[in-house]
């Protein structure tokens, strides 16, 4: 009798110690009973096992979308994005203050790069924060590193910019490059210093290789770029519109003659431009 009751309590103290080690391995599981091993998500990033279970936690969410993107480039490299190359030829400004510093003012980063899309060549200026709209995209520099250090130059090398592009809205994709714009011509003159009746053809005008800028009447902004060939020529395709051509003279000469033309609907408006020489 007593070997029954003996082996009666062996058996109960069993299946409880039993169960309170399975207790105690539930309860811990969160914390301590997962294995440490990761899953590569699609961003590139890991996650963990978590959870009474042990599931690996949840990627990050990835949001993905034909009209907008960010791109990282730096100094003097060339990106492609939606249909456009940004290339940051040099930093004009770098104002921003040191994390190691109490400032005033947090300053600001600016930049002078070279865009390139279906609308022609621009070479905006990019302040940090401060988006540029074209035609067809929307830009932003939205991040800079290295962050500045007091007393630690940066580097070109070392600069990484961040943009974000987008896709204007309004935009019906396929209608670039359009079938208006400006074409037109580059002159020098005069280039003898005495003119003769009848004119002498070795004293004639002679073509200039500048830079042709347009911008929208009444802006200030660049809005397409490019250089006049050897023959002075040049030729944008532009939305109708009213705008101002120039051409990038000499520090003093030779002064170059703004002209101001409407492109219209279809077809492209004549615009020659006049570079005075001072040659008298």
């Amino acid at each position: 009798m007593k070997y029954y009751i003996l082996l009666g309590l062996v058996v109960t103290v069993g299946v409880v110690a039993t169960w309170w080690m399975l207790d105690i391995r539930t309860a811990t599981a969160p914390g301590q009973m997962c294995t440490a091993d990761a899953m590569i998500c699609p961003d590139g990033s890991g996650v963990g096992r978590t959870g009474p279970n042990c599931e690996f936690a949840p990627c990050p969410t990835v949001t993905t979308s034909s009209d907008s993107t960010s791109v990282d480039v730096r100094l003097n490299q060339a990106v492609t994005a939606l249909g456009v190359r940004l290339t940051v030829t040099s930093v004009l400004e770098d104002s921003r203050c040191p994390t190691d510093v109490q400032c005033i003012q947090a300053g600001t980063v600016r930049v002078k790069a070279l865009l390139v899309s279906g609308l022609g060549t621009s070479t905006p200026e990019f302040k940090l924060g401060t988006p540029i709209t074209t035609e067809t995209e929307t830009l932003t520099l939205t991040q800079v590193t290295p962050t500045k250090l007091a007393g630690t130059p940066i580097k070109n090398s070392e600069y990484l910019f961040t943009f974000s592009i987008s896709k204007r809205a309004s935009v019906t994709p396929g209608i670039a490059p359009y079938t208006s714009g400006i074409q037109g011509s580059v002159s020098l003159g005069p280039t003898c210093p005495v003119q003769r009746d009848p004119p002498d053809p070795a004293c004639a005008d002679k073509p200039y290789v500048t830079t042709v800028t347009v911008m929208r009447s009444g802006s200030s902004a660049v809005f397409a770029s490019l250089q006049s060939d050897t023959s002075g020529a040049f030729q944008f395709s532009l939305p109708p519109g009213s705008y101002t051509v120039s051409a990038l003279g000499g520090t003093m000469l030779p002064r170059c003659a703004a002209v101001s033309v409407t492109v219209p609907t279809s077809g492209y408006v004549r615009a020659d431009i006049s570079c005075d020489t001072g040659i008298r």
